[in-house]
């Protein structure tokens, strides 16, 4: 009798103990990378891409990373062109959140969060492009292929 009395004490302690923690939110981190698909990699981004989902109030993908545009060394000469990231976040075929970062003949850091804004639906991939345009008025443009990433 006692030891049922001991036992049923002891997991009521443990299942009070399990209910205080507090609620944590599932995390997943995918590394990125894409580059504006020419010869010299002029532009390229690069970093994390980390899912937060769960007990939180919106889920979001956050990023974080850099934008280069010329930084490396390189035998290609200086053009008058600078370079863009789009990460764009989709919950299936709907787009849902999109942000540029942007660098000219620099590395620039990148920091932000992607999530849907009036909904709280939980992002399912994230589409990652660089492309580059003429600094001048008269010019090309154009992207490298973008890159795909789906949540963990």
């Amino acid at each position: 009798m006692r030891l049922r009395i001991g036992l049923a004490a002891g997991a009521a302690v443990a299942a009070v103990l399990l209910a205080a923690l507090p609620a944590t939110a599932a995390q997943s981190v995918v590394n990125f990378h894409a580059d504006s698909g020419d010869q010299c990699v002029r532009g390229v981004t690069e970093g994390t891409l980390e899912w937060v989902d769960g007990p939180v109030v919106r889920p979001t993908v956050k990023v974080d990373g850099y934008l280069a545009d010329e930084a490396s060394i390189s035998p290609c000469s200086l053009d008058r062109m600078y370079s863009t990231a789009t990460f764009s976040a989709y919950k299936g075929s709907t787009l849902v959140d999109s942000q540029t970062a942007k660098a000219d003949n620099e590395k620039v850091p990148i920091s932000f969060a992607l999530a849907d804004p009036v909904a709280f639906t939980s992002v399912d991939r994230v589409v990652v492009q660089v492309c580059r345009f003429s600094s001048t008025p008269i010019g090309i443009s154009y992207c490298g292929k973008a890159a795909e990433y789906k949540a963990p």
